[in-house]
């Protein structure tokens, strides 16, 4: 991905150096260091924008709106609402750029409120949690091929909900109640996620759709029904299912990533080695 594709969303602007960036179906992100100068943009999509470096000189004008000096200093979150043009005039500076459609603030706002950008600031201070989730989808864009789908899934989810609270100023909500997913409905998706495990586009839409939760509460309702997150029980699954592959040596590594659902090799072998501590092809040789 060298650049948003420009049906989507359009911009001009200076130079960038480092340059990283992954499309998901919910979520794009860009990493990467820009040098000073001038922004345009505008597009389809909610665009946040998070400096990792402060800047010692930024101006910025949203819409029609006056152009307007601030101090942004580092870890300062840039809300650039789908549709309305942007132009910023700065110095240089280290960003992670992370695009959502609108619908799915939308989904995730019926759970944790809308975000209201007649009063919402356009620059807000970010805080921990915010930061850890920007910087772990940052790590999506770096690495692509080594990161799980159901995981970059949830990242987005968790990332849209973060920000709609910052905009709102509402805070977390309390913990979902441990009995939210019922014996029988967690049964259902458990059944589901083996029956799909090699289906490398399963997602964690499907999985709360079998559960009738929405993918915010399913999320928090599953990790206080199992103790793990959706994505680390499936995660945790696959290996188990390569494990058992990998004594039959007439499988190929390639073939027995893609038979439990890895989204590469390279993703499986990353996977594999987190799990056990050692490679795919060292535990098959000392198995």
């Amino acid at each position: 991905m060298d650049g948003l594709d420009p049906t989507v969303f359009a911009i001009s602007r200076p130079a960038l150096h480092d340059y990283a960036a992954v499309a998901r179906p919910d979520v794009m992100v860009e990493c990467y260091r820009s040098d000073a100068g001038q922004m345009e943009s505008r597009g389809t999509l909610h665009r946040l924008s998070l400096n990792r470096s402060r800047h010692g000189r930024y101006a910025f004008r949203i819409g029609d709106g006056p152009t307007l000096r601030a101090d942004r200093p580092r870890w300062t979150l840039g809300v650039q609402p789908a549709g309305l043009a942007l132009f910023v005039d700065g110095d240089g500076a280290d960003y992670i750029s992370i695009f959502q459609h609108p619908d799915t603030w939308r989904r995730i706002g019926q759970d944790v409120g809308p975000a209201d950008f007649e009063d919402a600031e356009m620059l807000v201070a970010a805080d921990p949690v915010t930061i850890h989730v920007a910087l772990a989808l940052a790590e999506l864009a770096r690495h692509p091929d080594a990161t799980d789908p159901l995981l970059a899934e949830q990242l987005g989810i968790a990332f849209a909900a973060c920000t709609l609270r910052l905009l709102s100023h509402r805070p977390a909500p309390r913990p979902e109640r441990p009995d939210a997913l019922s014996p029988e409905r967690l049964r259902r998706v458990l059944d589901h996620i083996e029956a799909a495990l090699e289906d490398g586009d399963l997602s964690l839409a499907d999985l709360a759709a079998i559960a009738h939760l929405s993918p915010f509460h399913f999320s928090r309702a599953f990790k206080a029904a199992t103790g793990c997150a959706p994505h680390q029980f499936v995660l945790a699954r696959r290996v188990e299912r390569a494990k058992a592959m990998l004594e039959r040596r007439e499988l190929a590594l390639a073939e027995i990533a893609y038979r439990a659902g890895f989204a590469s090799q390279a993703h499986f072998s990353t996977a594999f080695r987190r799990a056990t501590g050692t490679t795919p092809a060292r535990y098959r040789a000392e198995g």
